[in-house]
């Protein structure tokens, strides 16, 4: 029985000291966690999703060669941070805006108050500062704003085309249409022996554009019949190689209404309608 007792007062200690050993290795490992994987296990959810934002900035206005190392050392002039967030495009390149947040708030307050911060005191303008939850309802309301406008503000921000470039002879204009019955496949058809990447026409237009893969002039050629004539549906046409400023506007305008198309599509798919909702860093 003394013997029994003993076993279990030498296990019982036993236990504890290695049970000590365990607690100082645990807190051991603590200064490498993440800051951030820390605060978030001793708080609720909600509570410290509030507090994070309210820590976190937004900065726009870096040069587009910015590393991460750069970044992270501009701001840890202003306080300790969890962590900086360079953030990129679909092509994952750098965008030039940055989500940073602070350990501490007086920290994040302090930096949101510096109106006039450059990058670089040389630099032309000063950065665009905001909190995290500031910009994101800033975004907010400018979708809302061109969904009320039909769109027409969000169109209005396209810089427009002022150059572009362009191989040149590879558009057909096609003009006094309005009395012919066609469309756009029996336009195709007319040049069916060479590749057509592209034909602007609507029923009842006055002309069409045929744009090419290759030479627009080789194509008007194999279309011709009956010497130099051009049919189509039953009537004589006479397309002509666009060339010169008539040519540059015309590759203009496709750039414009292709830039516009795209812009379009963008506002849409981040009102959440073209596609699921998710959090954007």
């Amino acid at each position: 029985m003394i013997t029994s007792l003993k076993l279990e007062e030498t296990l019982t200690i036993h236990y504890r000291k290695t049970m000590v050993c365990a607690s100082k290795w645990f807190l051991s490992l603590l200064p490498s966690l993440s800051l951030s994987l820390y605060l978030s296990a001793s708080l609720p959810a909600d509570d410290y999703k509030t507090k994070s934002n309210a820590k976190t900035i937004y900065a726009k206005g870096f040069p587009l060669d910015m590393t991460i190392d750069q970044a992270e050392g501009f701001f840890g002039a202003h306080g300790e941070m969890c962590f900086v967030k360079l953030r990129k495009n679909a092509d994952n390149k750098f965008k030039g805006s940055v989500f940073v947040e602070f350990v501490k708030q007086e920290d994040a307050d302090k930096f949101l108050e510096q109106k006039d911060l450059k990058y670089k005191e040389d630099d032309d303008s000063a950065l665009i500062i905001m909190t995290r939850n500031g910009y994101f309802d800033s975004k907010k309301h400018k979708v809302n704003d061109g969904s009320k406008n039909g769109g027409e503000e969000a169109d209005s921000k396209v810089p427009e085309i002022e150059d572009v470039e362009y191989e040149k002879g590879r558009v057909l204009r096609i003009p006094n249409l309005e009395n012919i019955a066609t469309d756009r496949e029996s336009i195709k058809g007319l040049f069916a022996d060479h590749k057509v990447s592209w034909v602007n026409f609507q029923r009842g237009e006055k002309e069409a554009f045929v744009r090419f893969d290759g030479s627009a002039g080789e194509a008007l050629k194999s279309a011709m019949s009956d010497g130099d004539k051009v049919m189509l549906c039953g009537s004589e046409i006479q397309p002509v190689v666009l060339e010169g400023e008539e040519e540059l506007e015309y590759w203009k305008k496709a750039a414009q209404e292709k830039l516009n198309f795209f812009n379009r599509k963008r506002k849409f798919d981040r009102s959440g309608r073209g596609r699921s909702k998710r959090r954007k860093y």
